[in-house]
């Protein structure tokens, strides 16, 4: 039984594979961010709607009658 040997990966194809792990971690890295931040956006938003509307029920509630009529 020989012992044989594998080829060696060229340093140059080591290079590029790392070059492109670092591009797709950084593009997924891009987009959870950004996906993140409109789901805060979007809560923002639902958020200052619902005190708006709920503020607007008190006042409308504490509001005196109408007597312009």
């Amino acid at each position: 039984m020989a012992d044989e040997q594998r080829p060696a990966t060229p340093l140059g194809l080591k290079v590029a594979l790392a070059i492109v792990v670092v591009v797709v971690a950084w593009v997924a890295l891009r987009l959870s961010f950004a996906t993140v931040r409109l789901a805060f956006a979007l809560a923002g938003y639902i958020l200052v709607a619902f005190v708006a509307y709920q503020f607007g029920k008190w006042v409308g509630r504490h509001s005196g009658p109408d007597d312009d009529a």
